[in-house]
């Protein structure tokens, strides 16, 4: 079992050092489509792994070993991980699915009070204007999502730049990138290691948006322009205490659209399919390492236990033994000897 455990956290530490770089080198859209899945599975990779090391603790505690019929000195002798280490792996998991619950439940609240709030105003997929002198635009999560932006950022935009900010924000609401980046997020909270892939998928969704924009304006200067004013002016309104909506690398998103937008790339495309498929089949791996062990721990218990008692003995077919003469005179033809004819009949029709 050692192998394949160390084979998938390898796996998952592997994709989180390289998981940031492959979100900047891959085009935005495939990035946000490729590594949010990816996440999900190497976040799941390394609960799983934590569960099965643990269950070969579980397995040897009295009640469970008792209800399963496996031996749990033949568990305790075969594991090749000590009881402290069993016992942290599921204190490790607990907290990993606790968090990620906890994180999941905390925004799926705050999304629903923001849907509740914005159904007040106009349409799902409308544009709703707040009037308020604080500079901010955002695109609601949820089916019936909308477009919010407020008269204070609204003033401080030419015509062009508006065009270009409200293209941004239908690319967030169209491609539902909310709940891309709360798939990222739920699984940086069940693994630690992701937050910096979280944060790179933040990134790839702002420069999605970007894109888009700049395709539906087809002006890349303008939207790098709307962008860059919009970050200070949001910047300006974070100094008296409120807080910033520009996400990701604001300086990066500039640069990237005063370049020719990004091509495809395989090499990257390839090394994120190999390692989610090297952490899969390694906890397959250790889930059946897993099952064998508890096989021969059920096959040790049963040698130990001895034979079955006769109640518990499979049913043999029941042969009749020879009953003394059960009535006077001679048997007739065909009675088994001494038995009745009735019950020599009940026998031969029996065996």
């Amino acid at each position: 079992m050692t192998v394949p455990v160390v084979v998938a956290l390898a796996a998952t530490l592997a994709f989180a050092l390289v998981g940031p770089r492959l979100a900047r080198l891959l085009p935005p859209a495939v990035a946000t489509r490729l590594l949010v899945p990816a996440c999900l599975m190497m976040a799941a990779s390394g609960v799983w792994v934590l569960v099965t090391i643990n269950f070969t603790w579980v397995a040897q505690l009295g009640p469970v070993s008792r209800y399963a019929d496996w031996s749990a000195p033949a568990i305790r002798e075969d594991t090749p991980f000590p009881g402290i280490v069993t016992i942290g792996c599921g204190l490790l998991a607990i907290g990993s699915m606790a968090r990620a619950a906890r994180l999941l439940t905390r925004r799926l609240r705050h999304a629903r009070a923001i849907e509740r709030t914005c159904a007040q105003h106009g349409a799902a997929g409308s544009l709703v204007v707040l009037d308020t002198d604080r500079p901010d635009a955002f695109a609601t999560p949820g089916a019936t999502g909308r477009i919010v932006v407020t008269t204070g950022l609204l003033r401080a935009l030419s015509p062009a730049e508006r065009r270009a900010l409200i293209a941004h924000e239908a690319s967030h609401l169209a491609h539902r990138h909310a709940w891309w980046l709360l798939a990222a997020d739920v699984a940086a909270a069940a693994n630690p290691l992701l937050l910096p892939t979280a944060s790179a998928i933040e990134h790839a969704a702002e420069r999605w948006a970007d894109e888009d924009a700049a395709h539906e304006v087809t002006d890349r200067r303008l939207v790098a322009r709307t962008l860059a004013r919009t970050a200070l002016l949001i910047r300006g309104a974070a100094a008296t205490g409120l807080t910033p909506a520009a996400g990701g690398n604001v300086p990066c998103r500039v640069r990237a659209l005063l370049e020719p937008p990004p091509r495809p790339r395989v090499l990257p495309l390839t090394l994120v399919l190999a390692l989610v498929l090297a952490g899969t089949v390694a906890d397959a791996t250790a889930e059946r390492r897993d099952d064998q062990l508890l096989d021969r721990a059920g096959s040790v218990a049963a040698a130990h236990r001895g034979p079955a008692p006769h109640g518990d003995q499979p049913r043999r077919h029941w042969a009749a033994p020879r009953v003394p003469h059960l009535r006077s005179g001679p048997p007739r033809p065909g009675d088994p000897a001494g038995v009745p004819g009735w019950l020599g009949a009940v026998l031969t029709r029996v065996t």
